[in-house]
């Protein structure tokens, strides 16, 4: 078993990388700027997603691919060249080498605005409503079309989080009220979970209904973003609120504030998915950041 990590050196790449590595597992770490230092079960290659040449030379006696390489900014532009054009490179240099086992590391947000409540694995059709969750649908589309299997993690936390728990911290300040008392229900995992549930998929033979599929990655219960907030603010990124206000009030005041109606909805809404077979299939200790 040869696996390449396309994005190794990222947040959840190298999250990826590391469970492939404990497990043993002879690896090539494919990023931009790759790992320094390699070791007798990982080779290390320097490649973009915009360069199929590299990429196809990277590719080279690899096995499984986990892609782990979207771009996550909020340039329009950027996200249609490297989550598209990248992924589309990539299934094609896959295509090249006979490779079919593509994993490719998306996102809930492809889902858009709640209230989503315990939605399982094709109850609910995506509703992107930005540039960029409309590029990562795409390039789910084209991973699924060469028979690759879609992970959509909840929102992912642990070390080197740039995103979440930073942002709900900056959504929350700006605000400066709870929604509905913090209540709004949140499907999350840790950077760590993500990488062990997506080495054992990387590393076992996927039954045929997952070919093609699309799975949820999240801790079995949901969090109440009240809960979230107090573990922002034991880590210093913000003082709690402490007052509440409604939902229609916090969209009027946001809008006041700089805030977007995203903003709003991914404080106080549910935004809450089914991950039971996901966990029921690798038999895995579903404990947070077991």
């Amino acid at each position: 078993m040869h696996v390449a990590v396309v994005g190794a050196s990222g947040f959840l790449g190298g999250a990826v990388l590391d469970a492939l590595l404990a497990l043993g597992v002879t690896c090539t770490a494919i990023s931009r700027r790759p790992p320094v230092l390699a070791g007798s079960s990982m080779r290390v290659a320097a490649a973009d997603l915009l360069d199929p040449a590299a990429l196809t030379a990277a590719l080279a006696g690899v096995d499984v691919i986990v892609h782990a390489a979207s771009y996550t900014g909020s340039d329009e532009a950027g996200s249609e060249r490297i989550n598209v054009l990248g992924t589309r490179n990539l299934v094609e240099a896959a295509a090249g080498h006979r490779i079919d086992r593509i994993l490719y590391l998306s996102t809930i947000g492809v889902y858009g605005p709640g209230p989503h409540r315990n939605i399982a694995e094709g109850e609910l059709a995506p509703n992107p409503v930005t540039a960029l969750s409309d590029s990562r649908l795409a390039a789910e589309d084209l991973v699924r079309a060469r028979g690759g299997l879609v992970l959509r993690p909840g929102f992912v936390y642990g070390p080197g989080d740039r995103w979440f728990m930073p942002g709900l911290a900056h959504i929350v300040s700006t605000l400066g009220a709870w929604i509905d008392d913090g209540a709004a229900r949140q499907s999350v995992i840790s950077h760590r979970d993500v990488g062990r549930i997506t080495a054992a998929l990387a590393t076992r033979t996927l039954p045929d209904e997952m070919r093609a599929g699309m799975l949820h990655l999240a801790e079995p219960a949901p969090v109440s973003v009240r809960d979230l907030v107090h573990t922002a603010a034991s880590r210093g990124l913000l003082t709690p609120p402490t007052t509440s206000i409604g939902y229609d009030e916090a969209l009027r005041r946001g809008e006041e504030r700089g805030l977007s109606e995203r903003h709003i909805d991914l404080v106080g809404h549910d935004h809450h998915y089914a991950s039971t077979r996901i966990w029921a299939h690798l038999a895995l200790d579903a404990r947070p950041g077991s």
